[in-house]
């Protein structure tokens, strides 16, 4: 049997170390479903679109070698038009969050979203507040709304949530939902998403919705275009986690 001189074995053993490493980089990529791997032309122009406009530092934290501190844009970009927002932050001498609303939907986007909400589990009784965002599209003429329920109970707290588009006929779509439920409130078990833009990120000039998916310590981007009534995300992936 021929032997391998020394030359050799450090060949050898530099093609199996690569091998591992590329089998661990793919295991990694396939267990990662909120960032599966971009595997073709269409997904890599999307995702080239998303770093050069929501991300900052990358990498961050442990999350993956491509991915970044996710930034949202501080002003919204022309063409869409903010109805009504909110923004959450921790009080220390609550020790709880506080969300504080600015502006209002109106009372027909307010109706479509409770109603939303409703059909998620939350009842009459539920005790906390409904928070909202819309963000109207001059440009596409459609809406993207939210509505953010939120009440704290000490150690837990009740979450409930949709993520809607709605068109100039007040007809409105379901993209992400969060159904009525309790959950720890240090590290809440729930998956919750915000928006982030309404764009066109691959320039077929359809309208596509930008958002972020928090998990607790995980967080990445989606998109999700809607071709003829359905949505479809076509991209998941970036971010960070921790």
């Amino acid at each position: 049997m021929p032997r391998l001189n020394a030359s050799g074995r450090v060949l050898v053993a530099a093609i199996t170390l690569a091998f591992l490493v590329g089998a661990y980089v793919r295991l990694q990529a396939e267990s990662d479903v909120h960032r599966p791997a971009c595997s073709d032309n269409h997904c890599r122009q999307i995702k080239a679109f998303l770093k050069a406009h929501y991300c900052g530092q990358s990498p961050y934290g442990n999350g993956p070698d491509d991915g970044c501190l996710i930034k949202t844009p501080k002003e919204p970009r022309p063409g869409i038009d903010v109805i009504a927002d909110f923004n959450c932050e921790w009080s220390d001498s609550k020790g709880a969050e506080q969300c504080f609303q600015h502006g209002q939907p109106s009372p027909a986007v307010r109706g479509v979203l409770t109603r939303d909400l409703r059909r998620l589990g939350l009842t009459h009784k539920a005790s906390g507040n409904i928070y909202f965002k819309v963000w109207k599209s001059t440009l596409f003429r459609y809406s993207l709304a939210e509505a953010y329920y939120f009440r704290s109970l000490g150690g837990n707290i009740e979450l409930c949530q949709v993520i809607v588009i709605i068109d100039s006929n007040s007809h409105s779509l379901v993209l992400r939902k969060l159904p009525f439920q309790k959950t720890d409130a240090d590290v809440p078990a729930v998956t919750l998403w915000s928006p982030v833009d309404i764009v066109d990120v691959d320039g077929n000039g359809q309208f596509d919705v930008v958002l972020e998916g928090d998990a607790y310590e995980d967080h990445w981007l989606e998109v999700i275009a809607v071709h003829n009534g359905v949505p479809i995300t076509i991209f998941s992936g970036l971010g960070y986690y921790l």
